[in-house]
Formats: C-alpha cells, structure tokens, sequence
C-alpha cells in the first residue's frame, strides 16, 4: 500500500505538475492530496474502496467550482457518448411495459428487429434465458437485456395477438439510428417546421434532410429548440452554418488559459437567405443558445418564445484510466456582437443557479415580458440593424410568447407527475392499434373525430382505479389539455412523431406565434 501511494505520488508530480507551471503552491496541494490517500491506507479503521474515495474527491473538488463542471461515472460516460454519438447498438424497438408485459411500441423501420418480422404490439416473454413474464422489471433491465455489440445475437419469444402460441426470433443487434430531429413536416406551403431535439453527431444531416425533404428550396423555415438542452458545439455551429453567409461570425469563446477564438460560417450554408424562426423557452440552453443568438445578433430571422435558460460555459471533456471523465469549463461563449450567454452564478453553489432558473416562473418571467429586467452593463447592438439586444443570462425572443397555464390543475399534475396518460394510452392502443389505421386515412381525420371524449371518459375511470379521483372544477378545468395529450399519442401509436407533433402544434400557443411569423416574412 505505500508503496502504491508513493508511486501515486511521484506519478502526481511528474505527470500533472508541468500542466500549473510548477507553481510550488500547486506542488504543495497535490502531494497533500495524495499523502491524505497514504494516511488512510495505514491508519484508517476499515478497509476502504479506494476508487469510490478517489471518485467521492473528485466530485467535491468538482462541486466548489462553476455549475456545469461535473465528473462522470464510467456509465455516465458511456450513456453521454451514446447519446451524442446519435446511434447505438441494438435490436431496434420502442417498447412500453404494459400490466407488468413488455410490449413493442414500435419497430424501427430497416433495424434488426424489423427485418426479423416483429410488429407493434408484440408482447416480449423471454430474452435468452431470461424470463419476463410474470416477473417484476424496470426499463433499465429490459435495455441492459436488449441492448449489445454490433453482429451479436439474441433470442425473443414473442407472444402476438391473435396468433396461437409463442415464436422465437432471434435477432442480429446492429447500429440503430437515435434521431435528433424528432418532427419535421410541412407547416404551410413551402414551410418546412423542425423539431430538434438534441444537437447530436448525426443532426446536421438530419436538418439537412428535413430541409430537403418538400423537393424544392423551402419558401420558410421554423425552428424549435424548445427544451433543447444542446449538446455538441460542433454539431450547433454546422447547423447555425447553414443559415449565415460566408464570413460572419457564429460565436467566439474566450478563457484565461485559452484566449479568444472566433467560428465564422464557411459560405456553404443551404439556407442563408428566406424566411426563418427559431423557437425557444426557458429549457432551449448551450447550443441552441449559440445559434438563437447568432442568427438575433445578425438579424438573420425571429427569435419567438420565452428566455432561455442562459447555459454559455465551454466544457472539455477529459478521460480517466477507468472509462470515468471530467467534463471541465474552459471558456465562455459570446454571441458574434459579444454577448456573454452564461447566466450569473456563485462558484460552489450550483443548487443556487437552478433554484435560480426555476425561480424565473414565480417572479413572473414565463408570463410577462415586463417582468424580465435586465443588466444596462450587458445592452449590445445587433450587427446589422443595430437593434438592442442583452447579454448576461440567455438569449431574450424577438417576440415573447407567455406560458400558458390555464389548464394546470391538481388532477393535470397527478396525471403528468405518474405518466397515467402514457400509461393508459400504451394499454388502450395495445388492443386496437391495427383498427384505428384502418379506420383513419390521416392524423387529421382522426383529430378531427370527437370520439376520444369517450376515450377520456375511459381515462377518467382508469385515474381513479389508481387512486386520483379529481373534482369536477379540476377535470373542466383540465379536460381540454389531456384531451389534446391524448389524440396526439393515439396519433403517435398509429403513425409517427410527425402526426404526434402535428396534433400537439395545433393547439399550441408559441407554434402558431411562429407559424404567423414565418408567414409574414414570406410575404414581405
């Protein structure tokens, strides 16, 4: 053991130590850190799990430091990566655990599972040796189960209705697909709208596609990045790429260690002139930051919704022997007029800066332009009409939309907190799925059918045999939401995300603001 310590030591001081300059303060506190480690090997009382102590440091050292600088597990890493790498390696099924059964939602068009012959509504059994029916399971388990490298295979035991018997497929896992553009549809004529929802490896080419997908040069585009965390800055300023000219400046970071360092569109962007809309709400941060700024600063199209969230930290993730990583601020980002997105915050009290976020919707500012106040310190100019703009703490829309509301109740926060609607949705459409396609030609002529408030009577029946039993103020008051929640996951179960997009957009305050928008725009 202390010959494990002094190793860690020597290793301390001779790998980290050029990286501070071989300040001696420096010198000093690394040797403290690992003489802590010596100590504890030979006096402490237990044994001890030296990688969850050295993993337990670090997530303190970590915690003192800005809000988005945050160590990884090995695991965390793993499901980082594989989210932002925009596929993974499986079977290619959506699945919903229905009456303690698992249930395939959907199969993925040209993935494993589709070209072995699984359909929606195929109750899984067994995978391998492990038997699921009758036993108690999480989604986490069934995708640990499913989920494998490339060119391995697994056997399914498939229960369909209708078909006496059980059959065993087996399945080939390959690379599946995790699109980042979740809805893209025509709006209006010549109007394509895009639903991004992460910035992946993969979505440039997905925006791209969307783009293309009328056949024609689009007459106006919308954006939403609404919810949109962000992801990878690469991934955001090819996007943003195509929608400026050559020459103008995307963003620029700039960091004590790292200087300043400008991003310019390339001229080979697809869309930098036409009608364009990018939505945003108080969830749309980091990259879809980057881009609603840079096409504000440049006047280059309308900004609509609500604030957003104000996430304008660099980070660099760096990697550790044991598949662990430490994602580090490096730098700040600044809008082309110079804008600093970040929103102000305290180092070592990140529970402050989100009790701070989520603090913005009792001070009234997903309400109420007014009630947005900002610092005079960060007013900017923007680049081509000279406009007023703010920094310091996300991107402010062109055109505010309020939050709407009005249908919150208690009996809606029940419903949403318990995911009863989903639930009861997957167990509904398990039964008539095949039907309901038959009977509806479109996502229109089934929203546009009164029947589902039959359906939400059902619904009603199904909450309270799980114990919500709402007053008749809550369900008048709600009713009209959950009713609309509803045909559009009827819509996604039958058909796709497009039509589960479309039947939400319709009633959807900020969409048609955006729809009016790039409207106008095109007919100016």
């Amino acid at each position: 053991m202390k010959k494990f310590a002094a190793a860690l030591i020597a290793c301390t001081l001779s790998v980290l130590m050029p990286s501070v300059a071989s300040a001696q303060a420096s010198r000093d506190q690394f040797v403290k850190i690992a003489t802590t480690l010596l100590y504890l090997q030979d006096y402490y009382i237990d044994t001890l799990d030296y990688n969850k102590l050295a993993d337990i440091a670090i997530e303190a050292m970590v915690a003192s430091l800005d809000p988005h600088t945050t160590f990884l597990s090995k695991q965390q890493a793993e499901d980082a990566d594989e989210t932002m790498s925009g596929e993974f390696e499986g079977v290619g099924i959506e699945f919903a655990i229905i009456k303690d059964t698992l249930t395939v939602q959907d199969v993925i068009n040209g993935g494993p599972s589709s070209k072995v012959g699984l359909k929606a509504g195929d109750k899984i059994l067994r995978v391998d040796s492990v038997q699921l029916a009758g036993t108690k399971f999480t989604n986490t388990r069934v995708r640990s189960l499913l989920r494998g490298p490339r060119g391995s295979k697994v056997d399914v035991e498939v229960m369909r209705r209708g078909v006496p018997g059980t059959r065993t497929y087996t399945i080939t896992r390959d690379r599946i697909p995790m699109e980042s553009v979740v809805a893209a549809y025509e709006a209006a004529p010549g109007v394509v709208y895009i639903k991004l929802s992460r910035f992946a490896q993969t979505s440039p080419k997905e925006v791209v596609q969307a783009m293309a997908s009328l056949g024609r040069e689009p007459a106006g585009v919308i954006l939403d990045l609404r919810g949109n965390g962000g992801g990878l800055l690469a991934s955001g300023l090819s996007i943003t790429n195509l929608f400026l000219s050559k020459g103008q400046v995307l963003v620029y970071t700039e960091g004590a260690k790292s200087g300043k360092h400008e991003e310019y569109a390339n001229g080979r962007g697809i869309y930098p002139k036409g009608p364009l809309v990018v939505m945003v709400d108080e969830n749309s941060a980091s990259a879809s930051e980057i881009l609603a700024g840079a096409i504000q600063d440049w006047d280059r199209g309308t900004i609509v919704g609500r604030r957003t969230f104000g996430k304008g930290l660099v980070q660099r993730e760096l990697g550790y022997t044991d598949g662990s990583a430490l994602r580090i601020t490096t730098a700040r980002y600044h809008t082309p007029s110079g804008r600093a997105i970040q929103s102000p915050y305290e180092e070592g009290n990140s529970e402050q800066y989100y009790q701070e976020h989520n603090e913005r919707y009792y001070r009234g500012e997903s309400f109420s332009a007014d009630s947005i106040s900002f610092d005079e310190s960060q007013k900017f100019k923007t680049l081509v009409k000279g406009r007023t703009v703010y920094g310091g703490g996300g991107i402010m829309p062109d055109i505010f939309v309020p939050r709407d509301t009005s249908y919150v109740s208690g009996f809606y926060t029940q419903v949403a907190a318990r995911s009863l609607l989903q639930d009861f949705v997957n167990d509904y459409m398990d039964a008539r799925r095949d039907a309901m396609k038959k009977k509806y030609s479109s996502w229109k002529t089934f929203a546009a059918d009164s029947a589902v408030d039959a359906v939400f009577d059902e619904f009603l029946e199904y909450a309270k045999g799980r114990g919500v039993n709402p007053s008749e103020e809550d369900v008048n008051k709600s009713s009209g939401e959950i009713k609309l929640a509803m045909k559009a996951l009827m819509a996604r179960s039958i058909w796709d995300d497009n039509a589960y997009y479309q039947v939400l957009n319709s009633e959807d305050a900020d969409y048609k603001v955006a729809l009016e928008e790039a409207l106008a725009l095109k007919a100016r």
